[in-house]
């Protein structure tokens, strides 16, 4: 099943939407594949015939869309020059998924955080290793640079990790807003308590 094939055909965007609101609220492993379809309106052969298995569900819901927003943060990393820039674009890539599919991000949160034994944690594991890797090297080129402090780079990466989750768990399951500025105002407000020596005047107007 490739992204393409899932955002053209109506029944496999219908299973895999089903799917995702399903894993997110029951969990992976408590869903069968005869609820995904009933919920669905389909039959079991329809979900075969896209998907193979539910596992296959699950991957074509996490594991493609992960594999395209690591490309696109590693596109990120390597063309985007200003590293305050980089760094606000690889944020808001996130958070622009949890605005345009709320269920996928939530089954993706569940997935986060629940038993390590679950069959489709490993992948996705590695995906969020890579994801985190690369928004720590754009914090890396923070220091690099000058603006933020050296000694700081771990405490940095800190309040980023915590922004974005944070910043997203509140919208999926507090209906809290995420306006489109969430990550240049909430970078633009930790970089004045993180700015290096000599650039504590740091501004809007200098980012």
């Amino acid at each position: 099943m490739t992204m393409l094939t899932l955002q053209a055909n109506p029944a496999a965007r219908e299973i895999a939407r089903t799917a995702a609101r399903l894993f997110a609220t029951k969990g992976y492993d408590a869903t069968s594949v005869r609820e995904i379809v009933e919920a669905a309106g389909v039959a079991k052969p329809t979900l075969y015939y896209y998907f193979g298995s539910k596992e296959g569900v699950a991957q074509a819901l996490l594991t493609l869309p992960l594999e395209r927003l690591v490309a696109e943060l590693k596109r990120i990393v390597a063309t985007v020059p200003d590293p305050v820039e980089a760094l606000i674009q690889s944020l808001e890539l996130q958070f622009g998924l949890c605005r345009e599919d709320p269920d996928w991000a939530r089954f993706m949160y569940s997935v986060m955080f629940g038993p390590l034994s679950n069959e489709i944690c490993g992948e996705f594991c590695e995906h969020k290793g890579d994801m985190m890797a690369l928004i720590d090297s754009s914090i890396r080129r923070l220091a690099e640079t000058g603006v933020i402090a050296s000694d700081q780079v771990d405490a940095f990466s800190t309040m980023c990790r915590g922004l974005l989750l944070v910043g997203t768990l509140d919208f999926l399951y507090h209906e809290r807003p995420l306006p489109l500025d969430f990550a240049r105002c909430n970078i633009e407000r930790l970089l004045l308590g993180f700015a290096a020596p000599g650039r504590r005047d740091i501004s809007k107007e200098t980012l």
